[in-house]
């Protein structure tokens, strides 16, 4: 038996128990899994693992019909490759217990996979294949009735797969069904054909109504924009009387700007979906069923209103100015005490009223496309919001007045992660007095992105000797205007900066970017590299595309990808 490490982390098994793990085990564990296929584990001899799993045969820890891992152990191992797909997949053939767990977690989430570096192309159709030649008859004769051309023969499947489903992404999945469509019919067919449209729409509401008719719940519905199957959804959950207890426990709903569709979905879940912790919709259309939706959830913590109404240039257009007193936002309000997240993305909103929001862990308006005055960020000064843990501001057309926003960091001293990025600064020589005041009244900060000046040394110093956990400092230079050309003359330097940063070598720091409106040398560089190598301190160093590069940085890439002496180091650009 293995000596306990900590009887606190220790996890209670769920089933008779010959082997007790803690984490640190169970870590160690899913490395061994991930580095190596679990099934060829019991051909190999010798196997690297930490002392405490010595004693043990690898094959028969993890891979033998009854293992000395009990149930919960392996659980926890597979839920770590959620992530890691094709690893899942050969975690699948290793027994019937280990099959049947991973195959629970392939298909929670089916269509999360896009890219071919997480799922190759093959496993993705044939997932589609196994899911619909384990559909009913009934479903088969329907495909079957509108002419899809396309054979489907119903064999018996190891697993009712649908019961497995737990988030249901409409955009993924009309992926997936084009390629499932291409595939089978030997061609390349563009994605706007209208026969095409027609196959996926129907493949997707027998789909979804097979599902709601499967599986138990429901935790993830998520609708992108340009859906042109959204109506099928509607048309599945009105079709399924089932879909009524599958979709009552969604949690995480996101609609995009999908504006003829949105009417009857939103009518159609109102009445059924109450427990939803994280919604993300627009609020430019439909604000009847939109208020009405957000009005009946008693969970809401995290909520997310993106204007996709507008697609025209940025620096031209500026969005709809909304109010307080629109039916949405009124219920937005009504909710105020209860929400931790708030995000407003291209919303053009008065800030005034964000003072209700007393329980905000997380903040962040994005993309502003208002013009901004004077005014509106003196709204800021006058709120606080003491439970505040992540700020981030992004403006795309207005100053950012940063003496206004210090009064309002200055009422957030829980504040952990902060990011303000914006086209100019109002008041660039405010930055010296910016940074003295985070050091000051921000002292948990793990992650800065912002402004900061070229001669904000000692400034930064008292950051860094203030802020002894940041990891992370994405800089940009407080003179910098995103939409005037800068000749390289006018960029400022960054090696003042980056020897602070050589001589203070803050512990914690794990990553450096250099953002826009820098010049960089590479004997500065050199020296910041050296110094953490000395240390032995890991470092990702990037810097911005536009960065003038001052001297020869080729080499020190080449030098320091190659070394082994510094773990996980690593050198590279940012874009």
């Amino acid at each position: 038996m293995v000596t306990r490490i900590s009887t606190s982390q220790v996890i209670t098994p769920i089933m008779g128990s010959k082997l007790t793990l803690d984490h640190v085990m169970i870590y160690a564990l899913q490395d061994m899994v991930v580095r190596i296929r679990p099934q060829k584990m019991e051909t190999l001899k010798t196997i690297h693992v930490p002392w405490y799993l010595e004693r043990f045969n690898q094959g028969k820890l993890i891979c033998h019909p009854t293992p000395l891992l009990n149930l919960d152990c392996i659980i926890n191992i597979l839920e770590f490759l959620d992530d890691d797909p094709n690893t899942l997949f050969a975690c699948t053939l290793v027994n019937r217990g280990w099959c049947k767990i991973a195959i629970s977690i392939l298909w929670r989430d089916p269509w999360k996979f896009k890219r071919s570096s997480q799922l190759p192309r093959n496993k993705k159709i044939q997932m589609i294949s196994i899911l619909l030649e384990s559909l009913p008859q009934h479903y088969l004769n329907t495909l079957n009735e509108k002419k899809m051309g396309i054979p489907i023969v119903s064999r018996k499947t190891l697993f009712d797969y649908a019961k497995f489903v737990r988030y249901i992404r409409i955009r993924s999945l009309e992926w997936h069904l084009t390629k499932w469509v291409q595939y089978k019919v030997g061609r390349i067919i563009s994605e706007r054909n209208p026969d095409l449209r027609r196959r996926v729409s129907i493949i997707v509401q027998v789909l979804l109504e097979h599902i709601f008719k499967s599986t138990p719940t429901i935790y993830g519905l998520i609708v992108n924009n340009d859906n042109y199957t959204s109506e099928s959804l509607t048309s599945a959950i009105r079709n399924v009387p089932e879909a009524n207890i599958s979709l009552a426990s969604v949690k995480t709903f996101t609609f995009g700007k999908i504006f003829m569709t949105m009417p009857k979905l939103f009518e159609t879940l109102s009445p059924i979906c109450h427990r939803i912790n994280k919604l993300e919709i627009c609020p430019s259309q439909d604000v009847k069923h939109t208020a009405r939706l957000i009005s009946n959830q008693t969970n809401l913590i995290s909520l997310t209103l993106v204007d996709n109404s507008k697609t025209s240039n940025r620096r031209q257009t500026k969005n709809e100015t909304f109010a307080w007193d629109n039916e949405i936002f009124r219920e937005l309000l009504y909710k105020a005490e209860i929400l931790t997240q708030l995000t407003l993305k291209n919303v053009c909103l008065s800030l005034k009223e964000l003072n209700y929001f007393v329980n905000l862990e997380e903040l962040n308006l994005l993309n502003y496309m208002g013009n901004i005055s004077q005014e509106n960020f003196q709204d800021l000064t006058e709120i606080s919001l003491k439970k505040l843990i992540k700020f981030s501001f992004i403006s795309l057309i207005s100053e950012i007045y940063l003496k206004n926003l210090c009064k309002f960091i200055k009422n957030s001293k829980e504040l952990t992660h902060l990011k303000i990025q914006g086209y100019n600064w109002h008041d660039p020589d405010y930055s010296i007095t910016w940074i003295n005041s985070l050091a000051k009244n921000n002292r948990n900060l793990i992650s800065y992105e912002g402004p900061i000046g070229s001669g904000d040394v000692v400034a930064l110093w008292i950051l860094l000797d203030s802020c002894t956990n940041l990891q992370k400092l994405h800089l940009q230079c407080s003179r910098y205007n995103f939409y005037a050309p800068v000749p390289n003359s006018d960029l400022k330097s960054f090696d003042n900066i980056l020897r602070e940063l050589t001589r203070k070598q803050p512990l914690a720091l794990r990553k450096l970017i250099v953002g826009r409106g820098w010049s960089l040398s590479s004997k500065g560089v050199e020296r910041f590299i050296s110094s953490r190598k000395k240390l032995s301190l890991p470092i990702r160093f990037e810097w911005n595309p536009n960065t003038e590069i001052i001297g020869d940085l080729s080499e020190l890439i080449k030098r320091y990808r190659r070394s082994t002496k510094v773990h996980g180091y690593r050198t590279e650009h940012y874009f």
